[in-house]
């Protein structure tokens, strides 16, 4: 009896340990970044890691930065401005009707979205939400919010992820030559599958950043298709990312 007892006990220690290695897999804080640039507040860099499905899973990781937001976001809103908030930017159920009525580019584009006409919204995912961590633990967003750039890569040989990042401690992001010259150097085997970046609003529009692109963010889609080859454009607000395919880019209003 008592050889059982200390073979179930082990059988649960060792159970135990896989559970936590499970979930330190969760979190890819130790990456090794390699720098491109850095002066203080602006940074440039990129990482790479193998291409596993929890990566676009929904299912989060550390992101103790990113809970934290959501937090003081729901004690600065209260849960049902809060809750209201996050459910009008994830909604696609508008009336395409409504697209006949918009007043500027802008208002086009985001109908466009919560029309469904073009691009599906979901729940951020585990890279996602990291990339976003990563720049709201740097500057939080609603006391100083900021944009990135999020350029994501596949390697067809090799089953790599690289992810170049590029973030600065203003609203927009800087431009990011430095990461477009890494690009052109690269082999045919690297191919551009996502460019991400965040959305934010003020405090007026109750901070939930529109899933839309803007004029500025679809003309640059358009350009790193005719470039780069990008496949899919992607923009989140911490809650909810849409996702544009490539085929779509020439729909929406631009520069």
């Amino acid at each position: 009896m008592n050889k059982l007892i200390t073979l179930m006990l082990l059988i649960l220690f060792f159970q135990g340990c896989n559970f936590i290695k499970s979930n330190e897999n969760k979190s890819i804080e130790g990456l090794e970044k390699v720098m491109l640039f850095n002066d203080g507040s602006t940074e440039f860099y990129y990482f790479e890691l193998e291409n596993k499905d929890e990566l676009w899973e929904s299912e989060l990781g550390e992101i103790t930065a990113l809970e934290k937001y959501k937090d003081s976001l729901k004690l600065q809103l209260g849960n049902k401005k809060y809750e209201e908030a996050i459910k009008k930017e994830s909604q696609q159920t508008l009336g395409a009707h409504l697209l006949e009525r918009a007043l500027d580019g802008d208002s086009i584009n985001a109908l466009l979205v919560h029309t469904r006409s073009i691009g599906i919204i979901r729940n951020i995912n585990f890279i996602e939400s990291y990339i976003l961590n990563y720049q709201i633990g740097r500057f939080p967003m609603l006391s100083r919010p900021t944009e990135f750039h999020g350029f994501i890569l596949k390697n067809e040989e090799t089953e790599i992820i690289r992810v170049y990042f590029g973030a600065s401690n203003t609203e927009w992001p800087p431009h990011p030559t430095i990461i477009l010259n890494e690009l052109d150097k690269l082999s045919n085997d690297w191919k551009l599958i996502y460019h991400l970046h965040n959305h934010y609003c003020k405090k007026e529009n109750d901070y939930v950043g529109i899933l839309a692109p803007s004029l500025a963010d679809a003309q640059y889609y358009k350009m790193l298709k005719e470039r780069f080859s990008l496949e899919k454009a992607l923009i989140t607000n911490g809650f909810h990312t849409v996702e544009i395919d490539k085929e779509d880019f020439e729909k929406f209003e631009s520069h």
